[in-house]
């Protein structure tokens, strides 16, 4: 696993739900006596933000923001390409002979992408490197998930991305070689801003084609009920939050 990719793995824990709330009541109860105040400020935090942050109500206040900011595609334009982004692995699926396969989202960003195939017949690049330092690429998965699944053939791969930012520049030199200069840019709506932002700083004018929207639809009781899946989509967007900082600052 290359080190930065370690780093990031390490950051992720700490500045991301559960830890974060964990850690704050931590350090509000090791400074419950020599500053009380702050210690219970601290304690009343945590336990407040991983409450929060466990409800879809919560939750959505960090997903709205990000998937606000690309509507669904409306027009194809004179785009040349579809480019879909990898999205993590599901390790050795016993129902596939114990092989890897795409992630649940890398399998929903397949889906449209094959959509937008049939509909448009633009050829398909698939980009995603190893970053957890497996033999197979999260390209190589995806293209044949593309071919099995959808009858798709992928016209490239892109293997040796491990980060948004190499998805866009790794991508953009391969496409460049064959003449392409306009994509659509497939992945899910919460990623889509640091996607674009990524693809925007190379000369490629991608145009935005989000799906998975999670922030759709109409208010209910259970929105306000802690459960396990919107923790888990409260850290996902979070950690689009925290990477678009990052991102503004190395790039």
């Amino acid at each position: 696993m290359p080190a930065s990719v370690l780093v990031s793995l390490i950051a992720s824990v700490i500045l991301l739900p559960p830890i974060n709330s964990l850690l704050l009541c931590l350090l509000g109860f090791l400074l419950r006596r020599r500053l009380p105040r702050l210690g219970k400020l601290l304690t009343v935090l945590g336990v407040t933000m991983l409450v929060v942050l466990s409800t879809r109500a919560g939750a959505l206040l960090l997903v709205r923001p990000l998937e606000n900011s690309y509507p669904p595609l409306a027009a194809v334009g004179s785009a040349q390409a579809i480019v879909i982004l990898g999205a993590g692995r599901l390790v050795a699926a016993t129902e596939y002979g114990d092989t890897d396969q795409p992630s649940l989202i890398g399998l929903q960003r397949l889906k449209y992408g094959a959509y937008l195939h049939r509909q448009t017949g633009l050829p398909v690049l698939i980009t995603g490197g190893s970053p957890g330092g497996w033999k197979e690429s999260e390209a190589a998965l995806m293209a044949r998930s593309l071919k099995r699944d959808f009858g798709i053939e992928a016209r490239w791969q892109e293997p040796r991305a491990n980060t948004t930012n190499d998805n866009a520049t790794l991508s953009a030199a391969m496409l460049r070689a064959d003449g392409i200069e306009r994509i659509l840019l497939v992945t899910d709506a919460i990623h889509m801003p640091r996607s674009m932002s990524a693809f925007g700083a190379t000369d490629l004018q991608a145009t935005a084609a989000p799906m998975l929207f999670t922030s759709r639809g109409p208010t209910r009781f259970t929105d306000f009920l802690p459960s396990a899946s919107a923790l888990t989509l409260s850290t996902y967007a979070m950690r689009e939050w925290i990477g678009r900082l990052w991102y503004l600052v190395q790039y």
